[in-house]
């Protein structure tokens, strides 16, 4: 009597592990999908979520097939959403749930379509003419009758209808496409000024909407023309904060190579008699061990026991001739260098400080150019990962300050920032008092300090003193002078001096 089975309590989770790798936030969508098996759309969907994750579209021959996801795949192209999705899982879920609907409108739109189709064929099949039936019609004088479509031609028609509407080119998903076309126009625009600072807000569309709604966009929008026309900003701004060693930052690993010095065993095989690996013939000798066989049968007669002694002593006895390879050892020095893992404190650039004039000198164009270097200091300090506080002064106790703030409420201060102007006069002194007390705060002791300026304003002894004393901490001040006045204020306080005076990059400003 045989034994039953025993009951594997965890064949069941062995046969849906596949659905660990499925998004729990997708799975409902997933189980009632009506496309292929139930691990096949875990998969096909899970090959979805991968790239979008990464940035990009799967191919267009993946899951599902293209009858049913062309359409789909045509409208993400189109509408460039991919690029905002990468590294967002919360913006991604959002899409695959859209994205599952639109497959199954697909699904819905082709079964419409092939059983459209099939009833076309039938009616062309039920009207095609039967040569029996129609000569029976003329006989009997009456009209033909339709033809009975059995069951074989049915089926036939059906893989017909099938294979017509597959074929059929598909035209994207209007509905998903009109869904998130202002959502991903409204990123488009952010991104366009900000890049990876725009791709940033882009996740949250509330946000997106007000920073496009805010009075001072569309003025940033023309900064950041005006800053494609004059790359030498960026230039100035690039060469701001030189490589220092985090004090407080994380090392990182590097792979560094070092000469080396060691001693090496070499192996070699030498030719060498009497090694009993191969038999080369015969010999003389006194190798009791190689005799030949007629040599030992003189050992058993009493006389010529004594003849063998003699011939043994002369070394006389014939004896095979062996031959074989020795491996030597010998020790060999070799130099040379090998890689290795170090931990050396990680580099980065300090922060940025920029200070910009505001006063009544620099109403109009200049006043544009400075806060369009102030803006490219902003996207820099993102892009590297620096901190960036900017201040906007001019006579005294009018000084507005920010630091960069990746927050809603810190986007709108920066567009609020960006778009103030004071007018009236001059009060470096103050402005830079509050840059040396930040200076001396941990975390910005080793920033660099851009000042833009028109520089139509005397330095102070007491002003030139503050600066001074920042440059023997170790503070970089680089100074922007809008419009070539020769030597100014700018210059007594600031090293080096780039001056700006490509007037007709910057047209067409007023």
């Amino acid at each position: 009597m045989s034994r039953a089975k025993p009951f594997d309590v965890r064949a069941l989770e062995r046969r849906y592990a596949f659905l660990d790798t499925c998004p729990p936030e997708l799975l409902p969508a997933v189980t009632t999908l009506p496309i292929g098996s139930f691990e096949e759309r875990v998969v096909g969907v899970r090959t979805w979520w991968d790239a979008l994750l990464r940035g990009n579209l799967p191919p267009a021959t993946t899951w599902p097939p293209a009858a049913v996801g062309e359409s789909t795949w045509q409208a993400l192209d189109q509408l460039g959403i991919a690029r905002f999705c990468k590294d967002r899982p919360d913006l991604v879920g959002a899409v695959m749930r859209d994205v599952l609907e639109s497959f199954a409108r697909g699904v819905e739109a082709l079964q419409c379509e092939i059983a459209e189709q099939l009833r076309q064929l039938e009616e062309l099949e039920r009207q095609r003419p039967d040569a029996v039936e129609a000569a029976a019609a003329i006989r009997e004088k009456r009209k033909a009758r339709s033809r009975v479509l059995t069951a074989e031609i049915r089926s036939r028609l059906q893989r017909e209808a099938e294979r017509l509407v597959v074929a059929a080119d598909r035209s994207l998903d209007g509905e998903l496409a009109a869904l998130w076309s202002e959502r991903v126009r409204a990123w488009s625009e952010v991104a366009a000024v900000f890049d990876d600072l725009g791709n940033l807000l882009g996740r949250g569309f509330d946000l997106t909407q007000a920073v496009l709604r805010h009075a001072g966009w569309a003025d940033l929008v023309r900064l950041k023309q005006m800053l494609e026309r004059l790359p030498q900003l960026r230039e100035i701004v690039q060469s701001l904060g030189r490589m220092q060693v985090g004090r407080d930052q994380p090392s990182v690993v590097e792979r560094v190579f070092v000469p080396v010095r060691r001693m090496e065993e070499e192996r070699r095989l030498v030719d060498t008699p009497f090694v009993p690996m191969e038999t080369r013939g015969v010999e003389r000798s006194g190798e009791v061990a190689r005799m030949l066989p007629a040599e030992a049968a003189m050992l058993g007669h009493p006389k010529l026991r004594l003849l063998w002694h003699a011939r043994r002593a002369e070394r006389a006895l014939v004896t095979y001739r062996v031959e074989g390879t020795e491996e030597v050892v010998d020790m060999i020095e070799r130099t040379g260098s090998e890689a290795r893992e170090e931990r050396r404190p990680r580099p980065e650039r300090g922060p940025i400080i920029a200070v910009l004039d505001t006063s009544g000198s620099m109403h109009g164009i200049p006043e544009m150019v400075a806060k369009a270097l102030v803006l490219e200091a902003v996207r820099t300090a993102h892009t590297e990962k620096r901190r960036c506080y900017v201040y906007s002064y001019s006579g005294p106790n009018n000084v507005l300050e920010h630091e960069l703030d990746l927050s809603g409420a810190g986007i709108a201060r920066l567009l609020e920032f960006l778009g103030f102007t004071f007018g009236g006069g001059n009060d470096e002194t103050g402005v830079m008092q509050r840059v040396v007390q930040l200076l001396k705060q941990n975390g910005w002791n080793r920033a660099d300090v851009v000042f833009v300026s028109d520089g139509e304003w005397p330095a102070p002894r007491g002003l030139v003193n503050m600066v001074e004393a920042a440059k023997a901490a170790g503070t970089r001040f680089h100074g922007v002078q809008i419009g070539n006045r020769g030597q100014t204020g700018l210059h007594a306080v600031c090293d080096p001096v780039h001056v700006f005076q490509d007037w007709a990059a910057a047209a067409g400003w007023s």
